[in-house]
């Protein structure tokens, strides 16, 4: 076991930012450095966000956003304390898991830039055409990098003239760690 538990949890509401949901931010923390399993997480997580040189690793876990320092860990979105106790002991699984199957896993140190929707939009068709569901290319492309659209809805970008955006697009989906077809 490589975390044992949680020896501070504390929950606040970020700064107000009017016109958004107030959701309630969690800092935890831990009673073990965990920056060993950062690697393993790294490899079988998509969507990770590693920087070795400050020691993070930053990714969503159940649509929250979690950032994991040595001893430390940052999670957003939560509802409530309950919440935020819930996917933190979620998260402490996870964790010791993945650092009790390391011998079967292959530790990645690679550093994903974090996806853009602007890179992204720019590989899209553009034609604003709405098949996908969504009023503008740019509202699809926000979808797309927040994992609450897949590429597959965009059938413009299937057609045979879109073919080397779309490969561009795919390469770039898959080096940030997300499903492509």
């Amino acid at each position: 076991m490589l975390l044992r538990g949680f020896l501070r949890i504390e929950t606040y509401l970020p700064p107000c930012h009017p016109g958004e949901v107030e959701w309630v931010r969690a800092e935890a923390e831990l009673s073990d450095d965990i920056s060993p399993v950062f690697p393993y997480l790294n490899a079988i997580m998509k969507g990770t966000i590693f920087d070795s040189g400050h020691q993070t690793l930053t990714f969503t876990l159940g649509g929250r956003g979690v950032t994991l320092y040595p001893r430390k860990a940052v999670v957003t979105r939560l509802r409530d304390r309950q919440d935020a106790e819930e996917v933190l002991e979620r998260l402490r699984t996870l964790i010791n898991t993945v650092w009790e199957r390391r011998g079967e896993i292959t530790p990645s140190y690679k550093t994903r830039a974090k996806l853009t929707v602007l890179e992204v939009y720019k590989l899209l068709p553009r034609t604003n055409c709405r098949a996908c569901g969504e009023p503008t290319c740019m509202a699809f492309a926000t979808k797309l990098v927040n994992q609450q659209a897949e590429i597959t809805s965009c059938r413009p970008l299937f057609s045979p003239e879109q073919g080397e955006p779309r490969k561009q697009l795919f390469h770039l989906l898959e080096e940030a760690g997300y499903s492509v077809p």
